[in-house]
């Protein structure tokens, strides 16, 4: 019988991922395992590579990384990092971060959740860790807001405007060509919400 070299190559690293264990007593009770850091003993008395998502500091124990935070490694034996500003991450054992949504943002690192742009403002760009204000003649109305709309002749809105544009003339500022964000976040000058 002959084996393939991606079935030989997929075997190997299977066993790479389980320590040695010492035999199973002869009264034929299993003993917990006593592993190094980075492994946890699984529930047949072996020791496992502690999984992303995860860490196992003392070879005893495997721990969820909480909300919040993410780990991407296996054998990991310090506690998860928090997830940085601009993601998020709601569920446990997790080994990466959501970035928020376009019209999303995440102010702060560690966050379960992400908001949403609140009228007035709007993110352009996944993974935002702030939100821009409109431009002077320029609207967001709602929440969610992903660009902001200019407003048509004869109308105006204040910059930082959640409530649409208004019947009239400007009232003195000055309406920029186009009030949009740049990819790496950057707000329109006098825009930055955050």
């Amino acid at each position: 019988m002959f084996f393939s070299a991606p079935f030989i190559s997929a075997a190997l690293m299977a066993l790479s991922a389980v320590e040695a264990v010492p035999p199973v007593p002869a009264n034929g009770l299993t003993e917990r395992a006593t592993c190094s850091a980075g492994y946890y003993p699984n529930n047949r008395g072996r020791c496992t590579l502690c999984p992303a998502g995860n860490y196992c500091p003392d070879g005893q124990s495997l721990s969820q990384c909480g909300t919040g935070q993410y780990q991407p490694k296996n054998g990991t034996t310090t506690v998860c990092p928090n997830c940085p500003a601009g993601t998020y991450q709601p569920n446990l054992g997790q080994a990466s971060c959501i970035p928020a949504p376009k019209g999303g943002y995440v102010l702060n690192s560690g966050a379960s959740s992400y908001n949403e742009a609140s009228g007035g403002a709007f993110t352009s760009f996944r993974g935002q860790n702030r939100t821009c204000l409109t431009c002077c003649g320029y609207a967001a109305v709602g929440n969610g807001n992903t660009n902001a709309t200019r407003c048509p002749t004869g109308t105006f809105a204040y910059p930082g405007s959640g409530s649409g544009c208004f019947s009239g003339q400007n009232p003195g500022c000055t309406v920029p060509a186009n009030c949009t964000q740049l990819a790496d976040g950057t707000c329109p000058a006098g825009t930055s919400d955050h």
